[in-house]
Order: C-alpha cells, then structure tokens, then sequence
C-alpha cells in the first residue's frame, strides 16, 4: 500500500522541489546572492503579495524564460513575479 502511495506522490514531490530549486538559482543568478537569501527573498515575496510560494516559483522561472516559453501568463503569481524581477533584472 504505502509502496504505491509513494510511487504517486514521490515524482510530484520531485517536481515541485525542482521548480523551487529552479527559482532560488534565478535570483542567485540576478541577485548574485547566496542560495539562502534567494529563498527567503521567495518566501518574503510570495507572503507579501499572498500567494502560495511554489506559484510564485514557478512564475518566477516562466519570467526568467520569457523569450523561449513565448508571453507571460496573466494569473497573480505572474503579476506579482512581473512587479518584483520584471523589467528591472531583465535589462
């Protein structure tokens, strides 16, 4: 039973902590910055416009690849990715 739960929930689980992974090594990489105050500065954002930390992740990657994901999405992590790294660390 718990071998087939784990089947299931260990590839999401693995998803998820990728694309977290993923958006600390973008603010490292803008920020030049240490991979600690990359994630609190997620968690820091993601608290003061409300939304949930893997969202706001995984906006934050869709911004840092713009040019080949095509336009961003209109959803409120994207806005708010859009209001704290947009144009500012893109030019």
């Amino acid at each position: 039973m718990f071998e087939t739960l784990d089947r299931q929930v260990i590839p999401a689980r693995r998803e998820t902590t990728r694309l977290l992974d993923t958006a600390v090594g973008v603010l490292v990489g803008w920020r030049r910055c240490s991979t600690d105050a990359a994630f609190r500065e997620l968690i820091t954002v993601s608290d003061r416009h409300d939304i949930p930390v893997f969202s706001l992740a995984s906006a934050l990657v869709s911004l840092a690849s713009r040019g080949t994901d095509g336009p961003a999405a209109s959803t409120p992590a994207a806005e708010a990715a859009e209001r704290e790294w947009g144009l500012t660390y893109l030019l």
